[in-house]
Parts: structure tokens; sequence; C-alpha cells
């Protein structure tokens, strides 16, 4: 009888391990105990088909005959399905060449049940089986890791959430391979973090042919006293991707039909030539010495600054970011929203008109949410009366009212009839055919209840339509700050801007001068790096651009910077004229870093570098 089918026929199980830990020998009746088929392991480490031995008894069993050719035995239970809650006895052997030979046997088969090993054995098994089913019933993804990452265990919603078959497949796999790579770091320090105290992380995970799925984990040391021994991690999390991206794509949708696709790409080419325009202005202001001079430079710089905030304001509506709850300034507001229509009304004949009192307070809540109500009350206004194929007006009211604003858009149009106005905040429900998505009034229905106010809209006799908010104000009128002009920094900083820009590398470079700062310029990261690395090479504060070249960016120069570890990362302020790709705008999120948004002036240069310095 030939050596493999003696093997598969026996009743034990039959492996043999190299002395780099290969597995070159797998039996029939191993592969059935372990779980794992001969193809899945033979020519693999060891730890592979083991990952939860290493630094247990086992691993030290192991190495103690490797040592001195002495058989040992240890007890294990086995991985297997069919062989759940039993205990295996492992017989250990060092054979020629110095391989390992492990053979496995049940124990149970030769245990008296009333043996006190026996009883030891069933306790063991009850408690174990307990506990699995514990963990399996978890109605949340949970994971057991070692302390770098490698999945020793998983149950049913977690192998769901990795897109595995059976959780038997993902033992010994990096649970990092399914986060970004961007993501890795951040999840080894919370995992070594969890050693000493709970860790909370947000994580997205890629995996199972879906979308990337966004997770809120808690990493907990489940057995503190031996940590230092055997660290075991449970990852217990909960999928918070499907929220997250109902809610995104309802506000995307209508988002995208006013805004277009291209606005990411338009606000950046826009901003820098803008940023540039706007520093040689405001120094020409602040420097030139005749009047009509300093008149035509402030002109400049006002309407460089003005197309700078219409972009902005392109990019505040096509960006995601957290709800935030603040002072708004309605009359801001209305004005950035005007500006950017001002196109579709001119073709449409509307002229606008707006009222604002002088005591009006603030509204409290969000900013680009409060502007996404505004720009749907103005574009459905300007919608009816460009239907009417006649000039109109959008007059635009705002005045207190028992402790709040009452805030009103009213439309010279046709009005609407009494079945669409029970069912305008209806989600889909639109009365302009094809070029309405029907969403615009049923998300500012819930944005104005999430601000903690109410929204109608009805009838204006004798035509027309008005649109009605009464919004939450603050409780005291915010006096508006005295402007306080061009201010010298308090002191003289060294100054490193990084720019692949010659004209924005100019203009930022005269700003900073002007402020009484000494300061040094590059185009690129590799001239970068190398003015980093001479001697003296210290910096109080670095401007970096993030978009420098098509192979590098300034996140690649901040990396480098936090891979020295001399704290001068610490010393970074970000320039960006985009702000809304979802890739720049995580990575400035993780940096923790400050941005300057381009176009800026000297105030908002200045407090930036006295900040970052200080």
């Amino acid at each position: 009888m030939e050596t493999r089918t003696l093997l598969d026929n026996l009743d034990v199980g039959v492996v043999a391990i190299a002395p780099d830990w290969t597995i070159v020998e797998w039996s029939a009746p191993a592969a059935r105990i372990v779980g794992m088929p001969a193809d899945q392991v033979l020519g693999k480490g060891f730890w592979v088909a083991f990952p939860t031995a290493k630094g247990t008894h086992v691993e030290r069993t192991l190495q103690a005959v490797m040592f001195d050719g002495r058989p040992r035995a240890y007890l294990t239970p086995s991985p297997a399905t069919e062989f759940k809650g039993k205990v295996f006895e492992t017989h250990v052997t060092r054979g020629p060449r110095n391989h390992l030979l492990l053979v496995f046997r049940e124990t149970r088969a030769e245990l008296s049940p009333e043996s006190q090993a026996g009883h030891i054995l069933t306790a063991f098994e009850h408690e174990r089986r307990f506990y699995r089913q514990l963990f399996d019933a978890l109605p949340s993804p949970a994971l057991v890791l070692s302390l770098d990452g490698q999945i020793l265990e998983a149950n049913p919603h977690a192998t769901e959430l990795l897109g595995a078959n059976h959780s038997d497949t993902l033992r010994g796999r990096q649970l990092g391979d399914w986060a970004p790579a961007t993501d890795r770091a951040r999840f080894a320090t919370a995992l070594r973090d969890a050693l000493r105290q709970r860790q909370s992380i947000r994580l997205a995970i890629e995996g199972g042919g879906e979308a990337t799925r966004e997770v809120e984990a808690v990493i907990e040391n489940v057995d503190p006293e031996h940590s230092e021994e055997i660290p075991r991690l449970l990852f217990l999390a909960v999928d918070v991707s499907r929220e997250v991206l109902l809610q995104r794509k309802l506000v995307q949708a209508d988002r995208l039909s006013q805004l277009g696709a291209l606005v990411s790409g338009v606000a950046h080419e826009l901003n820098n030539p803008l940023a540039a325009i706007a520093a040689f202005a405001e120094l020409l202001t602040v420097d030139a010495k005749d009047g009509h001079l300093r008149e035509s430079a402030d002109i400049i710089h006002a309407e460089a600054m003005r197309a700078g905030r219409v972009v902005q304001t392109l990019l505040d509506f096509a960006r995601h970011r957290p709800r935030v709850h603040e002072p708004i300034d309605l009359q801001d507001v209305v004005e950035r929203v005007l500006a950017l229509e001002r196109s579709a009304m001119k073709r449409a004949r509307v002229k606008a008109v707006v009222t604002m009192a002088d005591d009006l307070p603030a509204v409290i809540g969000d900013p680009q949410e409060m502007q996404q109500v505004v720009l749907n009350a103005v574009v459905n206004a300007i919608d009816a009366i460009e239907a009417s194929e006649r000039p109109g007006t959008i007059d635009i009211r705002a005045r207190r009212t028992d402790g709040h604003i009452s805030f009103t858009v009213e439309d010279t149009g046709p009005g609407l009839t009494p079945e669409a106005l029970d069912r305008v905040f209806e989600p889909f429900f639109t009365t302009k055919g094809d070029r309405g998505t029907g969403l615009g009034l049923t998300i500012s229905l819930g944005l104005v209840k999430a601000l903690g106010g109410r929204l109608w809209l009805q009838n204006v006799e004798g035509g027309g339509a008005r649109l009605t908010a009464e919004l939450p104000a603050e409780a005291a009128v915010r006096e508006p700050e005295p402007r306080s002009g061009f201010r010298p920094a308090g002191r003289r900083l060294s100054v490193l801007i990084v720019d692949d820009e010659a004209s924005v590398r100019r203009g930022m470079t005269l700003m900073a001068e002007r402020l009484g700062h000494e300061v040094r310029t590059v185009g690129d990261l590799q001239e970068a790096l190398a003015t980093l690395r001479e001697p003296g090479g210290r910096y109080d504060a670095l401007l970096v651009d993030v978009h420098l070249d098509e192979a590098h960016t300034g996140f690649d120069l901040f990396e480098e910077l936090l891979q020295e570890g001399r704290g001068r990362e610490r010393h970074v302020v970000f320039t960006t004229g985009d702000s809304v790709s979802a890739q720049t705008r995580d990575r400035l999120q993780r940096s923790e870093r400050p941005v300057l948004k381009k176009p800026f002036n000297l105030e908002e240069l200045r407090e930036m570098l006295d900040r970052v310095a200080g």
C-alpha cells in the first residue's frame, strides 16, 4: 500500500512541517479535523492553517521539540465545523531533516465520562459551545483579532460584511486588507491603543462585490491581564452605510441637477488665478500713493473676491460634510444664492428684490443646509416666472417674529393648482415634467425641520406663490464686526511657500513679506524636501498647495514630515482652490491641518500664520 493511501486511511491526522515552518505533508484526516483541504495549506506557512496558535502554548511546544528533539504533546479544540466542541491531542516529534511530525487524535474516545479528566473536558466543551453560540448570535458584525489585525474568529454578520462564504476562509487574513490604504495606518494605531483602553473608530470596508460600506466600530481587549502574552481584541461593528447612503443620495440628486458635474475642476482652475489677482490687487490697494490707482486696485480686489465667493458657493453645494450647528447670516446666504443664479435670472427676465429687517438676528443651524433651502426656493420661483413667458419679480423678505425669523420667497408666476398645492412636498412629485426631480421641496422641508423650523407654500392673491419658512433665531442680535483692515503681523516669522504656479507663489510671497515675514518659495515636492533638509532648515509655517503637479500632492510632503518624526508637520497650512473632491476632503480631514481657501486676503493670511506659528 502506498504511503499516501496509508496516511489518508488512518483514524488520526498527520502533518509534516519543514524547518522554515512550511507545511509539506497534510493527510486527509488532518484536513477534516482542521477544516482546510490540502490544496489550501501545502507549501504555505503553518500559521495560515493555525492562526490562533500563534503566541500560545502550541507555538512554545513546537519550538521546544524543534530545539531539543524530545517528543511532546498538547491539547487543542478543533476549529472544523464537524468536530465543534471536541478536543484533540497532538503528539509532536522531530523527524528526519529536522522536520516536525504532528499526529492528531480525539481524546474523548480514550477517557471515561466518569473520570476527572472527562468531567473537565465536558465542562470545557459546554463553556466553549456557549460562548461560540453567543458570539455567533450577536446581531452586529464581530471579529476577534490579533494585535497586528489578523482575523482569528468571525461571526456570521462579519463574514457577510467582508463578502466571504464561510468564516473559516477569513482566519489568518488581515482585516486591514478590506480597508482603504489611506485608513490602514489609523486602524493599526487603534489596535495598538486598544490594548490599554477601548477604542472607537469609523472605518470604510471594501468587500463583497458591493459599494464601500461604512462601519462604526469598537475595539476592546478581551483579556487585559494576559494581553502582553497573547493579545486578543474584539472588533464589534455597526454598519451605518445604508443610512448614510440613503441620505447622501437624496441630497446629491437635487444638488447635481442644479450644479452639474464639472464644479470641482472649474473651481480649481478659477481659484488659482483669482488668488493671484486678489493678492496683487490687495497689495496695490495697501501700498498705492495715488488715489485713483488705489480705487482701481480696490475694485479689482473686490471683484476677484466676489468671483471667489461664487466659486466657493458652488463648492459648498456640491460637497458632503458633517452637519454643523452655528449662527447663520441670512443676508449673506441670500446674496450668495442670487450671485449663483444671476445668469438664470437674466435669461428668464427676473428681478430680485431683497428686504431684510435691520434688527434681524442670525438663524441657528447649518449654513450649507440653509443655502440649499434658499436655492431651492429661488430656482422654483425663477422656473415659475419663466413658464409664464413674462418678466417677473422675486420678492425675498425676512423679519423677526416672536423669537423666530419669518423668511419668505414670493414670485409673480402663475401659482399652483389646488391639487399641486396639496402635493408639493411629496417625494418625486413635480410640475416641471422631465426638467424636475420632485425632490427640491421635499429636501427643503426635511432641512427646515432639522433646523427646528416650519415650511409651507401658498398661492398669492392675484397670481404667484409664496414659500414661507419659520426659522429659529439667535437670542441676541449680533453686532456687525468692524473691519479692521490691514494689520502687520505680531512677530516676524520664517515662511516656506510650496506652490507649482509661479503667479500664485509670487502673490503669496509679496503678501507674506508685506506682513513682515521672511519668505522662501519652491515650486515642487523635490525642491521642497531639499530645502527642508538644508542645515538650519527650520520654518515657523509652511504654506503647501494641495495640488502640486501630476505626480505629487501637498499630502506627499506632509507624509514625509510626519514620517521623519520631528514635529514639523504641525507647521503645515494647506492652500487649495478645490475642497469638493472626496479624496481631497478626506485627506484634509485626516491631516487635521488648517486650510486657506483661495483666494484669501492679507488679514486671513496674517491670522493663519500667527495661529500655526503659535
